[in-house]
């Protein structure tokens, strides 16, 4: 089989001062805490709001399975702070990338660091040709995450958010191999 058919298989990623590993069932507490924040939430479009140990379960259950998904952790410090992961698409040759961080780890370049790390693998090691991603118009800090990794808009467009269910203005973005920063 190849990468493509098997997204449960990923290797532990080094993006110093952070280490990114598959997320485990022990991460759970840590899980519930930072997505069941309000303003992380109303971010994100796949996570419910409130969100619980049931949901934390699902995450671990159903999607870390069949998605290329990774624990942020500190280097020296195994707690998870935050998520990235690539969501395969209906082309083979493609994923979606998809984040969210703790709060109180915001603006630090967690996420470009991380998020840079895990587009590479995607590149690199999947073979992927290209990654989408989107962000909440009203959440334009993502955007700059994107923008720094040299995400290019192609449009936008109303999309659903769990935790709100409200449909909201969405950017959608693409990166080919070529423009990756």
């Amino acid at each position: 089989m190849s990468a493509m058919t098997r997204p449960f298989d990923r290797p532990v990623l080094h993006a110093p001062p952070l280490i990114l590993r598959r997320p485990e069932p022990r991460d759970s507490d840590a899980i519930v805490r930072i997505c069941g924040d309000a303003e992380i939430a109303r971010r994100l479009a796949r996570v419910p709001h409130p969100y619980g140990a049931t949901d934390a379960a699902f995450f671990l259950d159903h999607v870390v399975p069949h998605e290329w998904v990774w624990a942020i952790t500190l280097d020296g410090d195994d707690t998870l702070i935050g998520v990235v992961g690539l969501t395969p698409g209906d082309d083979p040759a493609s994923a979606e990338l998809g984040y969210w961080l703790a709060r109180e780890h915001w603006g630090r370049g967690i996420m470009p660091r991380s998020a840079g790390a895990v587009v590479g693998y995607g590149f690199d090691t999947l073979g992927l040709s290209t990654i989408t991603s989107g962000y909440f118009e009203a959440n334009p800090a993502s955007g700059r995450v994107l923008a720094k990794l040299g995400f290019v808009e192609t449009g936008r467009q109303m999309g659903d958010c769990l935790a709100t269910g409200a449909p909201v203005s969405t950017v959608r973005l693409v990166l080919q191999p070529a423009g990756f920063a």
